[in-house]
């Protein structure tokens, strides 16, 4: 599973270093196939095998319900396939470049499943909202 928060730099292409601990977890149970797509101001990169999981969930959902449409629209058809090269980068493309609003730091983070890409001075934003009232009550679901 991923887990952890690294920074990185995204570099005039677009391209992205994945952590060298993500692509152990890619190694040893994936692949080196990411779907990337837009999510609550950051990217959220799934493995293939994760991706094709949710893919099975979305078609359970009835298409033309107002909240479907919406979430098809704008999570799903964002997606985009990015294989990690031999130098352990991913190209991501403008339209989800853009969205994220990555110019040249950036920070990923492990998110058990799946991981997210964010802008840096966005991260740090989130992080610093972040309500300990928020974590303490998940820590609570889990019976801990």
């Amino acid at each position: 599973m991923f887990k952890g928060r690294y920074e990185h730099l995204i570099d005039s292409k677009g391209r992205i270093s994945i952590p060298s601990r993500f692509r152990e977890t890619l190694n040893e149970r994936y692949d080196s196939r990411l779907v990337v797509t837009n999510y609550d101001g950051c990217l959220i990169a799934y493995p293939l095998a994760e991706w094709q999981k949710l893919e099975e969930k979305i078609s359970a959902l009835p298409e033309f319900k107002k909240d479907t449409k919406a979430f098809l629209r704008f999570f799903y058809s964002s997606a985009a396939d990015c294989a990690i090269d031999k130098l352990g980068r991913i190209l991501v493309p403008q339209t989800l470049r853009d969205y994220a609003r990555l110019e040249k730091e950036v920070v990923l983070i492990g998110a058990f499943r799946h991981m997210e890409i964010w802008s840096k001075p966005l991260w740090d934003q989130a992080a610093a909202a972040a309500s300990d009232d928020e974590i303490v009550g998940t820590l609570e679901r889990l019976g801990l």
